[in-house]
């Protein structure tokens, strides 16, 4: 079973479940995860044969790969079918789009939990992602987090949708998007759940502009983003893992202080002139894993 507090969501990768060819390939661009997709990447007259061939495909990937489903949104009478038809033990996590109410998730929660009874999949195993993506769903999000059931893990932003929603434009800095991005990172946190993860960068061939983006979305408390494209995967988990040779020094001599510093039974202490207690400790030793993390993936490629 995934230890979520530890697992990686960088750079979640989609593919169309009705895409036999790309299905048989995703696994192979190194994303933290990825995300066969039954909805959007999907037109509306295949969507039922999709189940078929998601299904067929989620067997096929190797331990280690995290795999997730989006299924279709409760308001297009899909949902629960789509969930009954891709539950497999090889299967992680079911993404709910279009979350705008806590009722949806739970009523998610009640059917996976039949599903894996009759599965024989081990009690809460496949985990849940809600994708908030609507003027509605940001507006109830503190509430729709607070009241999740135990097996969802964080929450998306489904920046794309939630631009049209409101009926503005993306533009560089992504200025119209700061209160939904602040907002859901709040949310989630205040809820006990994991850092929330952005939605993708639109743009496919500016590496430069994913690349300022994502640090844009790091800054804010998200872990990860959707990547819709293969080469962004890489520029993706590297703005949200990678330190510079100078922040690894700050990190490394934060923690080295402070562990000293507490086997001394002190809790609090300046490092270069900079105060340095339990918080601050934590952050240094994440962003540290996040750093070995990343270079350990392109060590082993």
């Amino acid at each position: 079973m995934i230890d979520w507090d530890s697992q990686l969501l960088r750079a979640l990768l989609f593919v169309p479940g009705s895409d036999t060819r790309k299905l048989a390939k995703v696994a192979s661009f190194g994303a933290d995860a990825i995300v066969i997709d039954l909805e959007d990447a999907v037109a509306d007259e295949e969507k039922t044969a999709a189940r078929a061939t998601t299904a067929e495909a989620i067997p096929t990937y190797e331990d280690g790969v995290v795999v997730i489903v989006r299924v279709n949104g409760r308001q297009t009478g899909r949902l629960f079918d789509d969930i009954e038809s891709v539950v497999r033990p090889r299967l992680d996590m079911i993404l709910i789009p279009k979350v705008e109410d806590p009722g949806t998730l739970l009523d998610a929660d009640r059917l996976l939990a039949r599903c894996e009874e009759e599965a024989g999949i081990e009690a809460g195993r496949i985990r849940l992602l809600a994708l908030i993506e609507t003027a509605r769903g940001l507006v109830d999000c503190e509430r729709i987090l607070a009241e999740a059931p135990p097996r969802l893990v964080t929450a998306i932003f489904g920046l794309g949708d939630f631009s049209v929603d409101i009926g503005v434009d993306l533009t560089a800095d992504a200025a119209e998007l700061a209160y939904g991005r602040s907002r859901l990172v709040v949310a989630a946190r205040a809820a006990g759940l994991a850092k929330p993860i952005d939605g993708p960068y639109l743009n496919l061939l500016d590496e430069e502009g994913l690349v300022a983006d994502t640090l844009r979305s790091r800054q804010l408390g998200f872990q990860g983003r959707v990547a819709v494209y293969p080469p962004q995967v890489d520029a993706v988990q590297r703005t949200f893992s990678l330190l510079s040779e100078e922040e690894v020094r700050q990190m490394e001599k934060v923690v080295e202080a402070f562990e000293e510093a507490e086997r001394r039974g002190v809790a609090s202490i300046r490092v270069e002139g900079r105060f340095v207690d339990y918080p601050i400790y934590h952050r240094a030793r994440e962003k540290l894993a996040r750093h070995a993390a990343y270079e350990q993936t392109v060590g082993s490629r």
